[in-house]
């Protein structure tokens, strides 16, 4: 059976720190399966959002999803797509979790999820009990489209 993908939209507070410095506010589309959060399982204690971020450079954004839909190379040099990354840059190098994707000709898999940065061997242990999750492959890339249009239009507030 086919796992059910849905984008909902969540906003990381930005916050002023004691000693000066602050965070930024950033509205995003988390990715929720089977009617679960993926950015509360995996991604908040990591303070990532998803790369289908309002405040991120909507040709980066765009590039993330061609990623997840396989039509680029992975943004990780593993092989692996990012779906939560930096909440201040976006950058992988600080710190992405990534997930293996595959398709054929009807669906999509993500497995084997993982952290990952620029400077540590990728973590894949704390992410075992995670997946795979396998989507019906039109549904996903009509949720992955118009989750783009959304966040780069400037409206990313609504539930897919």
């Amino acid at each position: 059976m086919d796992s059910q993908l849905k984008l909902v939209p969540l906003v990381r507070s930005g916050v002023k720190l004691a000693d000066g410095r602050s965070t930024s506010e950033r509205h995003f589309l988390d990715f929720v399966v089977d009617g679960h959060s993926l950015w509360h399982a995996l991604g908040k204690r990591h303070d990532t959002v998803s790369i289908l971020c309002a405040e991120f450079v909507p040709e980066e954004t765009s590039k993330s999803v061609r990623h997840l839909l396989l039509k680029e190379q992975a943004d990780s040099s593993r092989g692996r797509c990012s779906i939560f990354v930096c909440a201040e840059c976006g950058d992988l190098g600080c710190g992405a979790i990534t997930t293996l994707v595959e398709r054929n000709a009807d669906s999509v898999t993500w497995k084997v999820f993982g952290y990952e940065n620029a400077y540590e061997q990728i973590r894949l242990d704390d992410y075992c009990t995670f997946g795979p999750f396998t989507f019906n492959a039109p549904h996903y890339e009509r949720i992955l489209t118009h989750g783009l249009n959304l966040v780069t239009k400037g409206s990313p507030s609504q539930e897919l």
